[in-house]
Order: C-alpha cells, then structure tokens, then sequence
C-alpha cells in the first residue's frame, strides 16, 4: 500500500505521522495491503552420511504480519478519534480525546472484510532424509521433519460476514498492557518467555532424472500451536460508542503495533484460557531442468492450505534461472508474484572463495525492480554470510 520513501523511513527510521499523513497512508491502505516476513536463522548444521541418508537441525525465528483494511477501518486504525466513524469529540481538562459515536450499526458492518495478523515464533526443526529408488538413470528420495514450536507473539483479527472475531498473546518483552486482563494460568519468566507452544511434521520427496531433471513435492508444517500465556480474545470488537484510541503512529502498522493491541488502544478485550490453532501449512510443487552444464531452470509454486498467522495468505508462484559463469560465482534471476504483491523480478549472486567452495556467502533480493520504484514496492533483502560446506 505504501510508497517505498513512507516504508522504508518507518521501518528504519521510525518516523512519525503527521495528522495529513495518516489521511494519506489511511487512503493508501483502503486500496491496497501490507504484508511481511523476517526470518533468521542462526543455527543450521547438515550432515551426509553414505548408505545412511542425511540428517539436518535449523533454528529460526519467523516474523510475519499480513494487514487488509477496508477504507472504514483504515480510517479508524490511523485517524482514531479524529476519523469519519466518530461523531464527536470530547477534550477532557488534561488534554486527552474522547471518541463518541451516534450511529447503531455495529461495527462488523462498517469493517466486514478487514483482517490484521502478526506472528512471531521460534521453531526447531530435525530433519531425515534419503535415496529410496535407483534404477535406469531415475532416482526418487524422500524425507520428513518434525518441528517443535515455541510462540513469542500473535494477533489474529478478521471480520467476516457482518461478525468479529480474533485473540491475541504477547510475551513480556512487548510491554503489552491489557489493564486489569491477565491470564493467571500461566506465569511469564522472563521476556522472552513463550505465550504458545506448538508441533508440527514435514514431508516430502523429490525425483531425479539422470541429474538433469527434477520435480519435487512437499507438505510442510502440519501441526498446530496451543496459546496459553497473557492471552485475551476480541469482545464486542471495538469499543462501540467510546473510542480512545488516537490512532496508529507508523506507517507500516507493526512498527507501533503495541498502541493498537494494549488498552489504550483499538479492541475490546476479554480472559481466555487457551486457543488451538493449526500451523500455516503449506503444499509445495516445483521442478527444474539443467539443459546444459552450469544452467538451471525451475519453477515453484507453493499453495497455503489455511490463513492462520504466519501463512503467505495466497498462491505463490515463480520462475528461476541460476546460471555459473565461472565455478566460484553464480547468478540468478527470474521472476516472481502472487499474494498482494505485483510482479517481482528477484535477483541473487553467490560466492564461493576458499578451496571445494566449502566457504559460501550470498546476497539478493526477492524484487530488485522495487530500488528504482515508488509505488507498490517489495522490499526484500537475503543475505548468508556464514555458510560452510565440508
């Protein structure tokens, strides 16, 4: 939804929103959506062992959030008290706003359509695979990976069919402030202290034909989380006939993300014990083909099976050529789309410098096309500075 020069200064600046421009990002919103994804990935060990197969453990921390607002809520998400759903406004002695609204239509019907999710988690994954098949030039492998999920954060708002619904957990380290909600059942040590734990499996396989063909299949992420810890679900959406809320300071919604979930803020909450939720699983299909030595071409779709926090929403697809100039560089390119985003051009170069390319570093973006363009950008940024391969 955002020009590239408003993104790029709330994410990295932290710049904050004059009363204009929230009536211009409010407006950008209502026409198009934001969506996001971080993750790092500070441990990943592989090893092959022959005859045996090949084992791997990674550490990642996911970060994603994916916001559709129709132009109502939009409106009310930046503007608070001074947008077009209040009717009146109150200034108390010490300066502090108070929202009134006259209208009886509940607040489903002005914002049926709008969602707002945010996840954050911490996943641990061992994985297995290895050659089942090898006959006349085709190989078949295959594979499985369980994940053991620790959850840091999460908001799931949607509103559908004239009806809200939605619940959110933080852990301490937000500094979320409910008032006098909290959820007794469980006692946050530490910042970091997880709000939801969470299982899940992956399987897949992939058939090789003579090493110059290749199709793959995978199911990944099918388990589930349980929230249990500072966890509260919507009540009667927002607050009706009184509103607080001054509105959203960042234009990216999730750089001031506390001020909209806290009491001071947009919802109206109430206890909860525990919500189970499934894991954003996901149905992946690719091939690729090596016409000639030091040339790949593939392919890749990836087909989310639900919309739950941390799920790409919609049908990814794209298109890559990886191509090696010479045996310590190597390029690619192609092209990428789906979800809310247009058309990406992605770009990649890798280098290996040291003896059998046993030291690796890598460098690309998912669109470079957005560094030269204002208008619906894709911001993306990879880099693998510390990859060894023995």
């Amino acid at each position: 939804a955002l020009p590239k020069s408003d993104l790029v200064q709330s994410i990295i600046k932290g710049k904050k929103l004059t009363e204009a421009e929230k009536l211009t990002i409010a407006q950008l919103f209502a026409e198009d959506g934001l969506s996001f994804n971080n993750e790092l990935m500070p441990v990943g060990i592989a090893i092959q062992i022959p005859e045996i197969g090949g084992f791997s453990f990674t550490w990642k921390e996911k970060i994603s959030g994916d916001a559709v607002l129709n132009p109502a809520f939009a409106d009310l998400v930046f503007n608070g008290v001074n947008s077009k759903y209040i009717d009146s406004v109150i200034i108390d002695a010490q300066g502090f706003l108070t929202g009134y609204t006259d209208t009886l239509l509940p607040y489903s019907n002005y914002f049926n359509g709008s969602s707002l999710q945010f996840s954050w988690t911490r996943n641990f994954n061992i994985s297995y695979g290895r050659k089942i098949i090898e006959l006349d030039g085709i190989t078949i492998y295959g594979g499985g990976g369980i994940n053991f999920i620790q959850g840091n954060a999460v908001t799931d708002i949607s509103y559908t069919e004239n009806s809200a619904s939605g619940f959110a957990a933080y852990s301490s380290v937000f500094d979320i402030d409910y008032a006098a909600l909290t959820n007794p059942s469980l006692d946050l040590n530490g910042n970091l202290y997880p709000v939801g734990r969470g299982f899940a499996i992956d399987l897949g396989g992939t058939v090789s034909i003579k090493d110059k063909i290749w199709a793959g299949i995978s199911l990944t992420n099918m388990g589930s989380m349980k929230w249990n810890g500072n966890l509260v679900s919507l009540n009667d959406g927002i607050f009706d006939s009184v509103v607080n809320f001054i509105g959203v300071n960042s234009a990216d919604i999730y750089s001031d993300i506390a001020s909209l979930i806290n009491a001071g803020g947009l919802f109206n909450w109430s206890e909860q014990s525990e919500i189970k939720q499934s894991l954003p699983a996901q149905l992946r299909i690719g091939g690729a083909i090596s016409p000639v030595d030091r040339l790949e071409i593939g392919v890749d779709i990836i087909q989310p099976l639900n919309k739950n926090p941390g799920s790409i929403q919609s049908t990814l697809f794209a298109g890559l050529v990886c191509f090696t100039p010479v045996e310590w560089i190597k390029l690619t390119s192609g092209f990428a789309g789906g979800g809310i985003a247009n058309l990406d051009i992605p770009f990649g170069v890798s280098f290996s410098f040291t003896p059998q390319q046993a030291w690796q570093l890598s460098i690309g973006t998912r669109d470079i096309v957005s560094f030269f363009r204002q208008d619906t950008p894709t911001l993306s940024l990879s880099i693998s500075l510390l990859r060894f391969r023995m």
